[in-house]
């Protein structure tokens, strides 16, 4: 099958007008530009008119089984009463709905053009059980936590368990230990470890908020409270960065993501700069909380590898108002509110090719190369429009089309 379109985004500085898209089977064939490409006997050939074909965004961070929490929570006064707030939300959820926010969530990502969502899975046996209903390629993280070393065997047990249900339906599965402040140094070791054994990469929430670096760095603040008041050993407060606390992990290469990074230091954009190292920035969330400024050019000049992620709708808004849903195209015009300066190509970057490198993958998705996975999409470029990278960032709705693994699993309207 070719496609034809009056432009291709293929990935930066790589843009095709009056580009053709090859697919054969799940891979792409020729990418290039139409009068190139010279159909087999009985090719198809589909003719998109004003369109361009762009990769399938990656979302690096998610939490779709909080879909259904949209408008049900309010940043408050820290984001320890964020934390109390969700807590409470999630104990009312029964095991359906928690299913079917999952699912709406997944609908919510083929519709904005998402291929492969990173996802927080904090439901044991919830991926297993709906996968299967969704083409959507979502890697599950398990989610663990653990306040004091006698979790530590169970929580890798967790994992193992979460593993052998996971591993088979998933293109990646990995570990989420929450965050620095929800496990202890033993417990992110134990775990750690077992990634390892098993070549999967990790992510984890780290310097999120001011509650949290308090919490490090000078034992005070509400959330040292409150993780105190759980029963958490607070040993390791006290000491250094939330970040610095990773650096003391037995097993540093691993592919980790690092959710967030807010609040950092000079050291921790050394210890991000591993290649091994991904940082995920969530817009609209960071928005919704008032966070200061995301240190993207501090991070980028470092070489670190920057995604984009939508987080959850327990947590999101924007400036332009879009509440309600994940969707990449916001997360990327939200980004560039912020940070006008940063050029449309790094930042789709930031929405495709960034997220399929932190987990190793950047040779099979995130791009439109030859022999790369068939995940793109297909959006509308009318004629009063010339440019590109501007249109693709300006889009809303849904999209007109989104093709997985070379198959189209759905179709919008133009």
């Amino acid at each position: 099958m070719i496609l034809l379109a009056r432009a291709i985004w293929a990935g930066k500085g790589n843009i095709i007008m009056n580009g053709a898209v090859q697919v054969c089977d799940n891979v792409l064939g020729v990418v290039g530009c139409s009068k190139q490409i010279s159909p087999l006997t009985g090719e198809p050939i589909i003719d998109l008119g004003d369109s361009i074909i762009l990769p399938a965004f990656v979302n690096s961070h998610c939490h779709l089984d909080y879909t259904g929490l949209a408008g049900r929570l309010k940043p408050g006064h820290s984001f320890t009463d964020w934390i109390n707030q969700i807590i409470e939300v999630k104990r009312s959820l029964s095991g359906q709905e928690q299913e079917l926010s999952w699912l709406e969530g997944a609908e919510m990502m083929i519709k904005s053009g998402c291929g492969v969502v990173f996802n927080i899975e904090s439901v044991p046996g919830l991926f297993s059980r709906v996968i299967k209903q969704t083409p959507l390629k979502v890697c599950p993280f398990t989610e663990l936590i653990g306040y004091d070393d006698l979790d530590n065997e169970s929580l890798v047990d967790l994992a193992k368990h979460e593993f052998s249900l996971n591993s088979p339906l998933a293109m990646v599965t990995g570990l989420a230990p929450h965050s620095p402040y929800t496990t202890t140094a033993n417990g992110l070791n134990a775990l750690s470890e077992y990634a390892n054994s098993e070549a999967m990469p990790i992510t984890i929430h780290v310097s999120e908020s001011a509650d949290e670096w308090d919490m490090f760095t000078s034992c005070s603040g509400p959330l040292f409270d409150k993780m105190k008041s759980l029963g958490r050993i607070m040993n390791d407060c006290g000491i250094q960065s939330p970040i610095q606390h990773l650096n003391n992990l037995e097993k540093t290469d691993l592919r980790t993501l690092v959710v967030h990074a807010n609040f950092l230091i000079n050291e921790d954009f050394d210890f991000l700069s591993n290649p091994k190292m991904s940082v995920v920035h969530c817009p609209k969330s960071h928005s919704w909380f008032g966070y200061p400024e995301f240190k993207y050019k501090d991070l980028a000049k470092r070489g670190v590898n920057i995604c984009l992620g939508t987080d959850s709708l327990a947590s999101s808004g924007s400036t332009e108002m879009e509440f309600g849903e994940l969707n990449i195209f916001s997360e990327m015009r939200e980004f560039k509110l912020k940070n006008p300066e940063i050029d449309i190509g790094d930042i789709l970057e930031m929405a495709t090719c960034n997220g399929a490198k932190a987990i190793g993958l950047d040779h099979r998705f995130g791009q439109l190369r030859e022999e790369m996975l068939a995940n793109f999409s297909v959006i509308p470029f009318p004629k009063r429009l010339s440019n590109v990278e501007e249109a693709i960032i300006a889009h809303k709705g849904s999209v007109s089309g989104l093709f997985i693994d070379g198959k189209q699993v759905y179709s919008g309207k133009t």
